[in-house]
């Protein structure tokens, strides 16, 4: 990186406001300063107090060794749990001659859903619920034969599963009992791979399947899913978060916090995960690094670079 002494730094422009409130304790310009700027020549940075980077939403955090949890990322949908899932007949053929049971009542396991009145005894027998849940789905009505088709369908949504799609590039990576990050919306659940199967009507994927705990019922059935699967654990020496990453002058940085100054550093990036990246050099352990709105800073360097071109 080129090195250069700055005149007075202000925020962006975007920030104009805030921007007077921070110049006064910006660094003392260079007219000031004379000879101080041609040995200053070696360092470039911007100087905020701690309470106006407080206030700004400026986050630290100390260089250390870490875990990255490697990912892939798959998607789906929820879908039913087969063994939650009951379609009801009639034991024999016969007249319906009581119906308890409508479309979206909950009911309980043995609950008595309809009476039959059997073709060949003549005499009434229950239909009852095999498993607790929901009626999804009712075809009985008083006076009609059961004649051997579905009376009733009844779901229980306590457990679903996530279905989700598994492509060929990532079948080398992707095995059963791996762990997976589900998500919707704000909703994140733990879970691992049941199992693998191929996908019906020869599609370019197979379904991989991971139970999901639903009874806060957030987690609807046919919903979009996302996933995220954990391939390997990876123990590294220096981690950083990714939010503490920038760009500036055609090298990855980021801003070094020594007292109230704050230093740009090229880092040397290795393996890195959805939240977290390795540093493989550029950074020492124990150093404090700015890892939020650390925006603000380039910003400002950008902007006195500006200056200087004019």
């Amino acid at each position: 990186m080129k090195i250069k002494t700055l005149k007075p730094l202000t925020l962006s422009s975007s920030i104009l406001l805030l921007s007077l409130i921070i110049n006064p304790y910006l660094l003392a310009s260079a007219d000031e300063h004379g000879h101080e700027e041609e040995e200053e020549h070696q360092s470039e940075l911007v100087s905020m107090p701690d309470k106006m980077a407080e206030a700004m939403g400026v986050v630290t955090e100390k260089v250390q060794a870490g875990r990255l949890n490697i990912t892939t990322t798959v998607y789906g949908n929820i879908v039913t749990d087969p063994a939650s899932l009951s379609h009801i007949r009639a034991r024999f053929d016969g007249m319906v001659t009581q119906v308890n049971a409508n479309l979206g009542n909950k009911v309980k396991k043995g609950q008595t859903l309809a009476v039959v009145e059997s073709n060949e005894s003549l005499k009434n027998y229950p239909v009852t619920a095999p498993l607790s849940g929901i009626v999804i789905g009712r075809h009985a009505n008083e006076g009609e034969l059961s004649n051997g088709q579905v009376l009733f369908s009844i779901a229980n949504f306590d457990g679903v599963w996530a279905q989700l799609k598994v492509f060929p590039s990532q079948l080398t990576v992707i095995a059963q009992q791996q762990k997976v990050e589900l998500s919707l919306a704000d909703s994140v659940q733990a879970s691992s791979l049941d199992h693998i199967l191929p996908s019906p009507d020869e599609h370019p994927y197979v379904l991989a399947y991971a139970k999901m705990d639903n009874t806060s019922g957030r987690w609807p059935v046919g919903a979009a899913i996302k996933g995220l699967i954990t391939l390997k654990n990876v123990e590294v020496n220096l981690m950083l978060p990714n939010t503490a990453l920038q760009e500036y002058e055609g090298s990855t940085v980021v801003f070094v916090k020594k007292g109230e100054q704050y230093h740009p550093r090229p880092v040397t990036l290795g393996q890195q995960d959805s939240s977290n990246v390795e540093i493989l050099s550029g950074l020492d352990i124990a150093e404090e690094i700015v890892t939020h709105n650390s925006y603000l800073f380039k910003a400002d360097l950008e902007k006195s670079e500006a200056g200087h071109a004019h």
